[in-house]
């Protein structure tokens, strides 16, 4: 994918050879490009009374995945969408199907009620050309040891299959290829803000009959898998440094890592990578630095030279991105100024023009405002310069707290889940 405009490497080009141009005997410096065209579509899922709106996944045929929930304004209190919600997939041609899981489907949970037992949790992260998906749930997902997430594949119109990495608690998938290679990890506890030092980032296959089995898993702390290449030999991931104390991006080719950062950030999760080698992901700023959800949050796009675009959807609150397909259209959430969260789909350019003249999609159809008319919205993107400095962690987490709990409870009006304890007091 290339976001920058032919116009804008005419100017990196022209800087390139010295910077300066002639004109009337004057030096006059080449203007340098400080932003990029991207076309947003929002995405909410046409089903009644649903509130929340998260795509996580995108494929080439512009199939989305992702999750939705029916808490209002949960999204401005770092409520996921995929809490106490349903997993979709929604195909380019407007079809929709659910995904309850076995979370859902036989619920316990009675939040309202002050009761946060059996609280479940599920969420499409991936979906491929073929139509395989792949994601998480959690039947109780407050519990102690790291939710009891599981993983689970389902075969393009075939079954729901729950995976677990044998030997321990908790197990995700992010993103399935055509050749059926998914990247993940596995943990014991951890799905909180903080280090997350018991998770370890897998690789595994989803064989043609459905059955799911381990290629390689990496033996370091704080690890995760997110998204690459059908081979498996070129990824992206996300993982906590512990020297610097902050969650970095990382890339990985033919058995050659990379760290990044996005520049002037104290956080940087990358999410997903296309073969060209593109990787989105989202940055923070927050005075928690291992914190992984929550508001603010900013999405970027880091291209395969290793360049930076700050994704921010036009007028939201917090932006995630957290996918992209080979054709460079990226997708993700935005939480708009009353907390709203909507999903998201942005293409390089300005396809305003190309998507109405298409007689309105699937994706168009489903995403209508209120007023009827699409939500599309062209707006530019800033490029952030590589030397931005980073900013500085400002605290360092003195526990482990489930992810989003507090957040939940108190915007339910509910008595919080007690607080977990940290590895060092946990018994061994």
């Amino acid at each position: 994918m290339t976001f920058i405009p032919r116009i804008a490497l005419a100017a990196l080009s022209l800087a390139a050879i010295g910077g300066v141009v002639l004109s009337h005997n004057k030096i006059a410096v080449a203007a340098q490009p400080t932003a990029a065209p991207y076309t947003f579509v929002t995405v909410d899922v046409p089903v009644a009374g649903a509130a929340s709106t998260s795509v996580f996944g995108i494929n080439n045929k512009g199939d989305i995945v992702g999750s939705y929930n029916f808490i209002p304004h949960g999204g401005g209190a770092g409520i996921p969408a995929a809490f106490l919600g349903k997993a979709f997939v929604l195909y380019a041609d407007g079809r929709l199907t659910t995904i309850d899981g076995p979370g859902p489907a036989n619920q316990l949970c009675n939040p309202f009620q002050g009761s946060f037992a059996s609280c479940y949790y599920v969420e499409a992260r991936g979906i491929n050309d073929h139509g395989d998906v792949v994601g998480t749930w959690s039947q109780d997902v407050f519990n102690p040891n790291g939710g009891l997430f599981h993983a689970f594949s389902q075969k393009a119109g075939g079954q729901f299959n729950s995976y677990l990495f044998p030997g321990h608690d908790n197990t995700i998938f992010n993103r399935v290829t055509d050749s059926g290679v998914i990247y993940g990890c596995y943990h014991d506890w951890g799905i909180d803000d903080s280090s997350q030092d018991s998770m370890h980032a897998i690789t595994n296959l989803l064989e043609p009959n459905g059955n799911v089995r381990n290629l390689a898993f990496n033996p370091e702390n704080s690890s995760m898998n997110t998204g690459g290449g059908p081979s498996g030999l070129q990824y992206s991931g996300v993982a906590y440094d512990f020297t610097a104390l902050r969650h970095r991006g990382f890339v990985v080719t033919a058995g050659r890592r990379i760290d990044f950062d996005m520049p002037g950030s104290n956080s940087t999760q990358a999410w997903d990578m296309n073969g060209a080698g593109d990787v989105v992901g989202v940055w923070g700023n927050n005075p928690n630095p291992v914190q992984i959800d929550g508001i603010p949050f900013h999405g970027f796009v880091r291209d395969r030279k290793g360049n930076f675009l700050d994704i921010e959807y036009p007028g939201s609150i917090d932006t995630h991105v957290l996918g992209i397909n080979e054709k460079g259209d990226i997708v993700g959430s935005y939480v708009d100024a009353g907390g709203n969260m909507h999903g998201f789909i942005a293409s390089p350019g300005d396809k305003h023009a190309e998507m109405l003249q298409r007689g309105k999609t699937g994706m168009i159809n489903a995403s209508q405002s209120k007023a009827g008319q699409p939500m599309v919205q062209v707006a530019m993107m800033s490029i952030v310069p590589r030397n931005t400095p980073l900013l500085a962690p400002k605290q360092t987490p003195s526990c482990h707290r489930v992810a989003g709990s507090d957040r939940a409870a108190r915007f339910l009006g509910l008595r919080p889940p007690p607080v977990l304890i940290s590895r060092a007091e946990r018994p061994r």
